[in-house]
């Protein structure tokens, strides 16, 4: 009896560890570079479960652009797929495209960062991260990096698995490695702009690199449209505007 409840409790003992060691590789692959928690990471996973979609042409409210590729300007990488990373975010990922492997920074749209950084050189994302909150309706860091797992999460739900359209002129960020880029995505069927379902949806804030549409809408045009979808995201409550005007 003595011997049967010994390996009883010998075998709970294996059990408790082999769940520890899986959630502890998972945080460490998650956070290896991006200053996540493991609450954040297990946040990360139960909101890309349980994303709500607002509709694509909402009744009362702005409808999203049809893409149409018009404009000679632009590169079209077709059948482009994601590449897990850590450095995936919201409006920042790796993509294998025909031609290989590339970094995409999306047009018009920052998404809050999905953590609270502090770099090895001393600089921290502390001062972003308030520019992002203070944007959409007054966040503080804890809400604020919590759209951004929520930006990050719909994102990979958009797009993981599946392929789409990347339509660049090739301009680098900075001079870095990245180029920005408009992200084609089926969304209800329908071909429509990444950068403008994270708007609608409350994810992220009309900032960073404006450039006209592959339909040669212009930039200001292209603007005035977002603040009617950011308004629509306002008034139905969705992503971070659920969150402000407590």
């Amino acid at each position: 009896m003595a011997a049967k409840k010994k390996q009883t409790v010998l075998s709970t003992l294996i059990g408790i560890v082999v769940v520890l060691t899986f959630l502890w590789s998972r945080y460490q692959e998650a956070s290896d570079g991006q200053g996540l928690g493991l609450s954040q990471l297990v946040e990360a996973e139960v909101l890309g479960d349980t994303l709500s979609a607002s509709p694509s042409a909402p009744q009362g409210g702005p409808t999203l652009r049809q893409v149409q590729l018009l404009s000679t300007h632009y590169q079209v990488w077709d059948d482009c797929v994601m590449v897990d990373h850590r450095g995936n975010d919201g409006d920042s990922f790796h993509i294998q495209a025909p031609h290989g492997r590339e970094e995409v920074r999306i047009y018009y749209v920052d998404a809050p960062e999905s953590a609270a950084r502090s770099y090895r050189d001393g600089n921290t994302n502390h001062l972003r991260i308030a520019q992002q909150g203070a944007a959409m309706g007054g966040l503080d860091q804890a809400e604020t990096t919590r759209v951004g797992l929520k930006a990050k999460a719909f994102v990979k739900q958009l797009l993981d698995g599946k392929r789409f359209q990347i339509v660049t002129s090739g301009e680098r960020v900075y001079s870095s490695h990245r180029k920005y880029a408009f992200v084609i995505v089926d969304w209800n069927g329908q071909l429509h702009y990444l950068h403008e379902l994270l708007v609608m949806q409350g994810l992220g804030r009309i900032h960073t690199k404006p450039a006209y549409l592959p339909d040669n809408t212009t930039a200001s045009e292209q603007k005035k449209h977002l603040k009617n979808l950011e308004a629509y995201a306002k008034n139905m409550r969705y992503g971070a505007w659920s969150l402000s005007a407590k």
